[in-house]
């Protein structure tokens, strides 16, 4: 009998729906710095064990400068950790994305709630404005 002959394929999750959507409750109540914080103690996690891929964090902007027009191909910036060790285990401001740069190790786009903030690419302490 071929695979999809089978039936079903039993689920490969150890949470229910319901405990994910009540984690996905409790996650949308934070702060974009919480948010942040907290993805930056679960994504790396998930990388690869070759070191060659990891997930992370992005935000991503489409331009229409016109209602009219097609919109821009999308600027993407990926979430930086910010460095909490120099600004007292802060995670900066509650107000947003602010801060923008690129890593001067790997050169990925970096985005940051703070200015002195480390890749989620490479590790690299990189310098935002």
């Amino acid at each position: 009998m071929a695979a999809d002959e089978q039936g079903p394929l039993p689920p490969l999750s150890t949470t229910s729906d319901e405990e994910r959507e009540r984690l996905a409750q409790r996650l949308r109540q934070l702060t974009l710095g919480e948010l942040v914080d907290v993805l930056h103690r679960v994504l790396p996690r998930h990388a690869d064990e070759d070191g060659e891929s990891t997930l992370v964090l992005a935000e991503a902007f489409r331009s229409r400068p016109d209602p009219d027009d097609e919109p821009e191909e999308p600027y993407v910036e990926l979430v930086a950790w910010p460095a909490r060790d120099l600004y007292d285990g802060s995670i900066g401001p509650p107000w947003g994305l602010l801060e923008s740069g690129r890593c001067d190790n790997c050169r990925a786009l970096v985005t940051s709630t703070v200015k002195r903030a480390h890749c989620p690419v490479c590790g690299t302490l990189c310098g935002l404005t």
